[in-house]
């Protein structure tokens, strides 16, 4: 199955991709989505834009950015394709690029790319992969060095959640927003949050774990993120 956004992937060769250019300036391909899985490293700058939520799936929970109210929404994408906050999530920005293991047997990681994007052309546009001499260009070596990065952030996500985990400070919870002059509210639910009462009651050897390791100071950017929910029910995405 294709991780979310993506189409079609195929391992990005000078061969096949000599001439291909990337202009990655149109975000609609996350038109649609309403969270979007987001790193711990991140979690400093999501917070000015975005509440930082966790939902679980069969492998485990995983920290999201939450960008709509509804499902298929995404209030952070205009008509024309422009992002309305500075920051993007660095799964967004990741794309049409990922890694993949070229086989089962295989423990190395390979550059993909979707094709299906509508910043790929052959016309000249945007970044090249490729220079002349099927040397990768400087923004395709770059490109892989982010990607490495974002591999490795994405795996310090789940020893973080684990560790939320194992202490039970995660609880499932809704957000509920009721306009001015309206009767009924709107609800934003399925996702999960540290629990306060449970965080204040751990013993003092568990709080210096969490922060000898960096997870205390994510906890707490995760918990002042979630005065962000106004500003979303509110369509006032952009900090005042």
């Amino acid at each position: 199955m294709l991780p979310m956004f993506y189409k079609r992937l195929t391992a990005v060769s000078s061969t096949a991709h000599t001439d291909l250019n990337i202009e990655a300036n149109d975000y609609r391909f996350a038109e649609s989505a309403n969270v979007i899985p987001v790193g711990v490293s991140e979690f400093s700058q999501l917070l000015s834009h975005y509440p930082i939520v966790f939902i679980k799936s069969d492998t485990g929970y995983t920290p999201v950015s939450v960008v709509g109210t509804e499902a298929g929404q995404n209030l952070f994408v205009d008509e024309s394709g422009k992002w309305l906050v500075p920051y993007l999530p660095a799964y967004v920005r990741r794309y049409p690029f990922t890694v993949a293991s070229v086989s089962e047997q295989s423990k190395s990681l390979t550059v993909c790319i979707d094709e299906t994007y509508t910043g790929c052309n052959r016309e000249g546009r945007g970044d090249a992969l490729f220079n002349q001499d099927k040397s990768q260009t400087e923004y395709l070596q770059k490109t892989s060095q982010f990607l490495q990065q974002f591999e490795l952030d994405f795996r310090r996500n789940k020893l973080f959640t684990e560790k939320l985990v194992e202490l039970d400070l995660l609880e499932s919870t809704e957000a509920t927003f009721i306009p001015e002059g309206a009767k009924k509210g709107r609800k934003l639910d399925g996702f999960f949050v540290v629990n306060r009462e449970r965080l204040k009651q751990l013993d003092q050897a568990d709080v210096q774990e969490l922060h000898q390791s960096g997870a205390l100071e994510l906890i707490y950017l995760h918990l002042a993120s979630l005065a962000r929910f106004s500003a979303l029910f509110n369509s006032n995405l952009v900090n005042s």
